[in-house]
């Protein structure tokens, strides 16, 4: 809990930050003239978006409690958030594109001063945020922290481009260098949207995160399985997976088999991190008399 606690904590305090910095650089790039500044600063709230999406869906998940109707709970919004979420990214990126290339053709004065100064701050908030995740517990094992921590690292990147980009700009006196920092971090946004629709693509089609092969192969060296069969794993959200199998155990009676049945469950939650397994079981005999082949026709 106390883990679960900092996440929050993490989450709630880099959406402060990123939220400010936004503000600034959208802000900053309308007053200065800086196209690459209002990309940035998209790029940005694609980063608090993701980052309100964890917090989201830890928040929920806690408080919304499973019910019979609603076996999974709430945490499917997750996912419907995230494909919002890319959907929304991918149009801002194709207005960057489109505004870049207008100020490509037609490039305007930059105030290089006030707008570098912007870009700074926003780059220096970035660092700080990633410190801060940097010593969140469990930012190895949490995907939705690990995935806020990655979005800050990519922002960081971006703003390093814009800063380095505005500093070209002053030396050398070409404002068209403005609206190519721009289009390039807009392709960085778009890739993250991109990633984001495809991942939650996956999750809505139950496409199984794990080999099923290798989880079928692990499973046949415990003591005690003769075969196991029609495993299907899917994701509920990105850190919630479950599935359902058949067991054959060589055992004569099926009371015999709840130890194994409890080291399968076991080896697949630790070593493939799927947190619910509903597991059909019979013996050598009676599977001998049934068919397991899954089979589905509209």
């Amino acid at each position: 809990m106390t883990e679960q606690l900092t996440s929050q904590k993490a989450l709630k305090t880099a959406a402060v930050l990123l939220s400010v910095t936004f503000f600034a650089e959208l802000l900053g790039g309308i007053a200065f003239g800086s196209l690459s500044l209002i990309s940035d600063a998209f790029h940005v709230i694609a980063d608090l978006g993701s980052i309100l999406i964890a917090s989201f869906a830890i928040s929920v998940a806690h408080r919304r409690r499973p019910t019979q109707q609603m076996a999974f709970g709430y945490h499917r919004l997750e996912v419907m958030s995230a494909l919002f979420n890319g959907v929304v990214l991918s149009i801002i990126s194709a207005i960057i594109f489109l505004e870049a290339w207008k100020r490509f053709k037609n490039p305007g004065n930059v105030e290089t001063e006030g707008a570098l100064l912007i870009a700074v701050i926003g780059l220096a908030v970035n660092i700080i945020v990633i410190r801060f995740f940097h010593h969140t517990p469990d930012r190895h094992h949490d995907v939705n922290i690990r995935s806020a921590y990655l979005h800050i690292l990519g922002d960081i990147f971006a703003s390093v481009s814009v800063v380095s980009g505005i500093i070209a700009i002053k030396v050398f006196d070409q404002p068209v260098i403005d609206p190519i920092v721009a289009a390039f971090v807009a392709s960085l946004l778009l890739i993250g949207a991109g990633q984001v629709l495809y991942a939650s693509a996956e999750i809505l089609l139950q496409k199984s995160p794990q080999d099923i092969d290798r989880v079928r192969t692990r499973v046949m060296e415990i003591d005690g399985v003769k075969d196991f069969l029609d495993v299907r794993l899917w994701q509920v959200c990105s850190h919630l997976t479950v599935g359902t199998a058949h067991v054959v155990v060589s055992v004569d009676s099926l009371d015999e088999a709840e130890p194994i049945k409890q080291n399968i469950r076991s080896i697949i939650q630790e070593e493939f991190d799927v947190r619910d397994i509903t597991l059909e079981c019979e013996t050598e005999q009676s599977a001998e008399e049934h068919s397991h082949q899954f089979e589905h026709y509209h």
